[in-house]
């Protein structure tokens, strides 16, 4: 039980691959990215749980754990572009300008600061474009945030402790 957290996590790497690969279905594939994108950020509920609950000891890939949630966030937002959901120019702009923030800062509120948009475009593209989806991705965000509240109101406070510190540079 104590390696399931990380195949959890590795899970994110997988499902992230498997997003960024629906691209080149397109426009089509949105509901099953929607579905894989609640799957992918399950995982990341779960891992976390199960890692405090079972007390495991720190590995690689728990260590590595940002970074597969930002595979997932960065599959998604290729997803889109690949599916022409979202023009390319203006993503490799936004990408750009993220990556130089981050490079330059080195934090992880930064690079939540730049994700979190990314993350939502999912959800308003499907709002317009597959409106059930939407509708299915909101209430999992409702039931997400209800099950792990605890947890968010944590990783709000640590991004809001984080952007404090940058500011002290």
């Amino acid at each position: 039980m104590k390696r399931v957290p990380d195949l959890l996590t590795v899970s994110r790497g997988l499902i992230a691959l498997a997003i960024f690969s629906l691209g080149f279905v397109g426009r089509s594939a949105l509901n099953a990215v929607i579905l894989l994108t609640m799957l992918g950020w399950t995982t990341d509920i779960l891992d976390g749980r199960l890692a405090r609950k079972y007390k495991t000891d720190s590995t690689w890939v728990g260590e590595q754990e940002f970074t597969f949630d930002m595979l997932m966030v960065f599959a998604g937002l290729c997803y889109l572009v690949m599916s022409r959901f979202i023009p390319f120019i203006p993503a490799l702009l936004y990408v750009a300008v993220a990556a130089a923030f981050i490079a330059y800062f080195r934090s992880k509120s930064i690079t939540m600061s730049f994700a979190f948009p990314v993350v939502a475009l999912p959800l308003i593209v499907a709002y317009f474009e597959s409106p059930g989806a939407a509708i299915w991705y909101a209430g999992w965000i409702v039931a997400a945030l209800i099950f792990d509240w605890k947890r968010f109101k944590g990783v709000v406070r640590e991004f809001i402790n984080n952007a404090r510190s940058i500011g002290k540079r």
